[in-house]
């Protein structure tokens, strides 16, 4: 019996030297093999080889079509190159380049296989539709909306939650300038100018208007992408709708701001105003108003017809008072309103223009009835040496004093005796 390393050899021994995988069948049985082959399946020996049957080195669910390739060329058709999936001696799997056709050695008809292993390259493309599949499942989910642009600023990719955030599809916004959808180009061109500069950014406010025109506000991260001779190639990033947020940081710095029941600047924020006003030492004149008698609108009607006093009446000051001047809350019934360059005489005229109004007007309260308001006011003119606003509000505070001494509903300065 022949030695069944050497049986079925072919007598060309060049085919030894080829680089290629080279396997020779008849019928089901690899009868030679070459040394890359036998590399290439791990064989200790070419006996783990030769003499076995093609099924113990194919896939099952590639077998079929391998034993179907193997008996096309036996009838003589030529099998272009296909993958197909194989195992090592081993057990290892495999991806096998693979082309064949007939042969006749030594009078008998065989096949000769030439393969190639592709196992790397099919692991590799697998991770890269992995990877693809990853990526689309991302796309797919996310809530913010990644982008890509090109360096024309043209919209090269959108993820599909644009549609929810803007109202347009991914496939009507791709091809578009960017810039198309902010309202403002000045906005578009601050954040361009800030990637060019610095390679990217973090957190960037930005606004963007919706399919149905309204305009959100929107936080971007991105960074520039760059082509392979490191010129400017667009950016990509990631910009979500912050307009919920936003709104909530305006109604806490409203509620930081203002006063929660009439709307005028609180006291905390009127306080802040005149200290400032102080620093620049500007003329100014500083009138405290207090509501007279205001408890007695509190208990005999509550306070809910009390917060409506409250708020007609800051309602008459903010009609009468000058564009340019500060009104306030201090709390409760009194508030603080401040003349932005106003002398005493100016003040004083001002005051009395104020305190008419109010005393002009009753103040309509629940079923029918009205109650009459009349206020006291303390007024007073910063100085040079004054550097805080206790140093005015305690001179204020000492004429309305003596307003409210003097029976109210007058306007008293430091120095004068009041009058209504």
């Amino acid at each position: 019996m022949a030695d069944p390393d050497q049986a079925g050899r072919p007598s060309a021994e060049w085919i030894d030297q080829l680089p290629a995988c080279v396997a020779m069948l008849v019928g089901d049985t690899v009868r030679y093999a070459n040394p890359a082959a036998l590399r290439l399946l791990r064989a200790r020996q070419p006996s783990d080889v030769i003499g076995h049957e093609v099924d113990v080195f194919i896939h099952p669910l590639d077998l079929h079509r391998a034993l179907a390739r193997l008996r096309h060329a036996e009838g003589g058709g030529i099998n272009p190159v296909t993958e197909i999936r194989a195992y090592s001696c081993d057990g290892q799997p495999l991806m096998l380049a693979m082309s064949s056709a007939i042969v006749v050695v030594d009078d008998e008809r065989a096949v000769l296989a030439s393969f190639l292993d592709m196992t790397e390259r099919a692991a590799m493309e697998q991770r890269l539709r992995q990877t693809d599949e990853d990526f689309q499942r991302m796309m797919n989910t996310m809530q913010d909306v990644f982008y890509r642009t090109d360096a024309q600023g043209i919209t090269r990719y959108v993820c599909p939650a644009v549609k929810n955030v803007l109202g347009y599809t991914a496939e009507e916004i791709i091809g578009l300038p960017a810039a198309a959808f902010y309202p403002d180009l000045s906005e578009r061109d601050a954040l361009v100018a800030e990637i060019r500069k610095y390679g990217a950014v973090h957190d960037f406010p930005g606004r963007m208007r919706r399919k149905d025109g309204v305009i959100i506000d929107i936080s971007i991260s991105t960074q520039a992408l760059r082509d392979e001779q490191g010129q400017y190639a667009g950016v990509e990033g990631i910009w979500r709708d912050i307009s919920e947020r936003k709104a909530l940081e305006r109604r806490l710095k409203h509620l930081a701001t203002f006063d929660s029941l009439t709307g005028i600047h609180n006291r905390s924020s009127i306080l802040g105003i005149l200290e400032r006003l102080l620093q620049r030492r500007p003329p100014l004149s500083v009138l405290l108003l207090d509501l007279d008698y205001f408890k007695r609108i509190n208990d005999g009607f509550g306070h809910a017809a009390g917060d409506r006093v409250l708020c007609r009446f800051v309602q008459i000051i903010e009609g009468e008072k000058r564009s340019r001047d500060f009104f306030g809350r201090l709390g409760g019934e009194e508030f603080l309103l401040i003349l932005d360059g106003a002398d005493e005489a100016e003040a004083g005229q001002i005051a009395e223009r104020l305190r008419a109004a109010v005393s002009a007007e009753a103040i309509a309260l629940a079923e029918g009835e009205a109650v009459a308001l009349t206020i006291s006011f303390g007024m007073t003119q910063s100085r040079s040496g004054d550097t805080r606003t206790a140093d005015v509000l305690v001179r204020a505070d000492r004429a309305l004093y003596r307003a409210k001494q003097m029976g109210r509903n007058c306007v008293c300065g430091e120095s004068s005796q009041g009058g209504a």
